[in-house]
């Protein structure tokens, strides 16, 4: 299953969990994935691991998170490909690309770029 197929499935844990109209994942299950299961170790700055997804606890921290609410979740590949998804928003942002040598992808100006145009458009 893709996120984008159906991106409710993960923002919205109280009301989603079926794909299909078939149950795959308990409430309870989504809500453990996407909270902090990492203690104070340091990844990334402003975003601890949950299960699977990095999670945002501070959106300014990091200059690409700023459009980001706390409790966003997500990934971010060592090439640039990044997905996130703001709860807070209904907001899912997914960049795909291949780049190299560019510094950290989780904070290049092309992510940054992106998500500030994506959100900028979506409220105009």
């Amino acid at each position: 299953m893709k996120l984008a197929q159906n991106p409710g499935m993960t923002l919205n844990p109280f009301e989603v969990g079926e794909f299909n109209g078939k149950r795959i994942v308990r409430p309870e299950t989504i809500a453990e994935m996407t909270r902090k299961q990492t203690g104070d170790l340091k990844a990334r700055a402003g975003m601890p691991w949950g299960l699977a997804f990095c999670v945002i606890e501070d959106p300014k921290a990091m200059e690409a998170n700023a459009m980001l609410s706390p409790g966003s979740f997500g990934h971010g590949g060592a090439f640039g490909t990044n997905s996130w998804a703001d709860p807070k928003t209904g907001l899912i942002y997914i960049l795909m690309l291949q780049r190299d040598k560019m510094g950290n992808p989780d904070n290049s100006p092309m992510h940054r770029v992106f998500q500030e145009t994506a959100v900028a458009a979506l409220r105009n």
